[in-house]
């Protein structure tokens, strides 16, 4: 990954030799956002990472700061940091570079950008950090949280249409990205680690994307559609697992199901890609009288595999705004096409308790989600650049749910976790 260091020379050695010649003063703004959110629940397993019944700042709690420079018409470069919870440990904090990009705008209507990005994808993808811009207490996770990343280092294009008073814009881009995947282990002396405690793990990926999104800004109506191709590789060049898990017999057990009972073992083969195709659909619409309908829903189809989250998710929302106040309730549901393999993995019992604590194990290494979420909440803005929020949020799981840590012994299957959460969010 480039460092801020790099990121930031490269941008402005670029920038210097584009802009030769010109006798027009760069101009420099800078901007900055954050979150202060408490997040508690009640139940003792870890949600999200870093909800639980102990409540905590983790989950929610985000810092960013942005410095734009215009140097003419055409050039510009943008540099955003944040801090925010590590996406490789869950008890630190980190500071990484979000955006470092050069934007070249030959015409009004015509936008390239290099560097790194935001895919544009969701709603408010190029916003998720900024509490200020959406009334949730968080953007729902069964649609915002399950893809391995959200930002890449490439590049992209803009090409705006003005159709009579509406405004049409197609976003393509193209990229890479080193991303951690993150699994837990329920039980100590685990598959990932055989001599450790149970806990996080997180598996390093690589992925390539490519992708155009439509969007249709139509007064204060937003529609959007979008395609994506990806390509999933371990970043080291290893193996991914097995593609599927198949019924016993199978090494090393090797013994008859009429034996024991009925397991399963990874197939013998090596996964060293993934493919998937993604498509997406989101709206926000004025229903009129202050009531506003925001929904998305996600369709990601996988290749080659049967263990990772080939999923449909989707999210409805509905708000009213008066005054200072944006009350709403909303629905999310994501679900994976494994759950059936998933519960008949993590559920197997056999005559040889060895065996079906191998069974927890791989179920612990298949990315799985059966899970809904209601929630109830406000939004109040004390001025332009601030807001307070508090949500109250039931989760309700099926199967399992990869968003769940269970506990040694545990499951993360048929759970129900009410999840408060107040935050105080604000921009300069």
């Amino acid at each position: 990954m480039l460092t801020l260091k790099k990121i930031t020379c490269c941008t402005y050695l670029a920038l210097l030799a584009a802009t030769t010649g010109t006798t027009q003063a760069a101009e420099f703004a800078l901007s900055g956002y954050g979150t202060i959110g408490f997040a508690k629940s009640d139940q003792n397993v870890a949600y999200q990472r870093h909800i639980s019944s102990a409540g905590g700042f983790r989950r929610d709690t985000v810092f960013g700061a942005q410095l734009n420079t215009q140097f003419n018409n055409e050039w510009s470069a943008t540099v955003q940091a944040k801090l925010a919870s590590s996406p490789t440990v869950d008890h630190a904090l980190k500071a990484a570079v979000s955006w470092a990009f050069v934007s070249y705008r030959p015409t009004d209507d015509l936008l390239f950008r290099v560097g790194k990005l935001r895919i544009p994808f969701y709603l408010n993808s190029e916003s998720a950090d900024v509490g200020t811009t959406f009334a949730n207490a968080r953007l729902p996770i069964e649609v915002y949280g399950t893809a391995a990343t959200t930002d890449f280092e490439g590049a992209s294009f803009a090409k705006t249409w003005a159709i009579n008073e509406n405004e049409l814009t197609l976003d393509g881009y193209w990229g890479k990205a080193n991303a951690p995947w993150r699994l837990y282990a329920r039980d100590p002396n685990n598959i990932f680690a055989p001599t450790s405690a149970a806990g996080e793990f997180f598996l390093p990926l690589t992925i390539e994307s490519k992708g155009l999104r439509l969007n249709l800004q139509q007064g204060e109506n937003t529609f959007l559609a979008g395609i994506h191709y990806a390509d999933t590789k371990h970043r080291h060049g290893q193996s991914l697992g097995s593609s599927t898990l198949i019924p016993a017999p199978c090494a090393p057990i090797n013994l008859p199901p009429a034996a024991i009972g009925n397991y399963y073992c990874p197939a013998a083969d090596n996964l060293f890609k993934i493919s998937s195709t993604t498509v997406n659909f989101g709206m926000s619409v004025d229903l009129g009288n202050g009531f506003r309908t925001i929904d998305e829903y996600v369709r990601r189809k996988n290749f080659g595999t049967e263990l990772s989250p080939d999923s449909s998710s989707y999210y409805l929302m509905l708000l009213k705004e008066f005054e200072q106040w944006t009350p709403y309730l909303s629905y999310a549901k994501t679900e994976t096409k494994n759950r059936a393999l998933y519960q008949a993995v993590n559920s197997a019992t056999t005559l040889i308790p060895a065996v079906n604590s191998v069974q927890r194990m791989i179920a612990d290494a298949m990315v799985v989600y059966d899970q809904q979420t209601w929630a109830v909440g406000t939004s109040y803005a004390l001025d332009h650049s601030s807001k307070i929020k508090a949500e109250w949020s039931v989760v309700k799981t099926g199967v399992g749910s990869s968003f769940v840590d269970a506990q040694p012994g545990g499951q993360s299957s048929n759970k129900r976790i009410n999840v408060m959460s107040v935050s105080y969010n604000f921009i300069f």
